[in-house]
């Protein structure tokens, strides 16, 4: 999808808006093998049949988006992509990333941040790593962490051999001592740090059953709050989206 015109400004400032009635809970992936910054995250090898690469996948939860005086309830995943051995560079499309609900379907993303500017499409060249941050807006059915118990991520990553596609699946756990209060996690991890950010300007053609009304139009500021109390957007940063 060629996305030309520009949203104009769009800046991302730590914010203390809460994100729900759930204190303490992570979303932990099904298969859960490694940790990233302090929270369960599952990595997959690529292609498995022969890695050269993996992408990891891990959720900070639920936070607000806010512009002007509307609030959109989003659900944040973080996607790393690194290719180790492939001369070829991957393809990774942000529009065919996909959150689903049961009971909700699925929906795209209507954010995404990254720390490469050719959103909504990045290429993974050998020895390269791209960070990913989607906000998915929930339905007005599941719009907190107490009503959010489940969901799953329907990834996908070109590579030369084929493109590999699979899902992750998180389950909502009371959190362990051990991670609550993290601290602001250093770079590159605390969300919304890459300096690109791309509004997808025809997510409303996937979206949840329930989709909430909230639209976002042209430019603007967009606030991201905090994560149940323990992640925070990076700072200010001004950047220019895409469309």
């Amino acid at each position: 999808m060629s996305i030309k015109a520009s949203l104009g400004s769009l800046a991302v400032i730590a914010g203390m808006l809460g994100c729900g009635s759930t204190a303490n809970y992570v979303y932990q992936p099904d298969k859960s093998n490694v940790s990233a910054a302090g929270l369960p995250a599952e990595r997959t090898p690529i292609p498995q049949e022969a890695p050269q690469g993996a992408i990891e996948v891990v959720s900070y939860g639920v936070t607000q988006l806010n512009r002007d005086a509307s609030e959109l309830p989003a659900l944040h995943v973080r996607a790393t992509i690194t290719n180790d051995g492939d001369d070829t560079p991957w393809t990774f499309d942000t529009t065919q990333q996909l959150v689903s609900i049961p009971g909700e379907g699925q929906s795209r993303a209507i954010f995404v941040n990254a720390d490469v500017g050719t959103l909504p499409r990045v290429t993974i060249a050998r020895h390269e790593r791209r960070v990913l941050d989607f906000y998915f807006p929930l339905p007005s059915t599941m719009d907190t962490p107490a009503k959010l118990p489940r969901f799953e991520l329907l990834w996908q990553v070109a590579t030369p051999a084929r493109t590999v596609a699979s899902r992750t699946s998180f389950d909502r756990i009371a959190e362990q001592p051990a991670v609550a209060y993290v601290t602001a996690p250093a770079w590159p991890l605390w969300a919304g740090y890459g300096p690109y950010w791309w509004y997808d300007p025809f997510y409303s053609r996937t979206v949840f059953v329930h989709a909430h009304p909230w639209r976002f139009h042209g430019g603007g500021r967009v606030v991201v709050g905090s994560f149940g109390g323990r992640f925070h957007a990076g700072g200010t940063h001004v950047a220019h989206g895409r469309r």
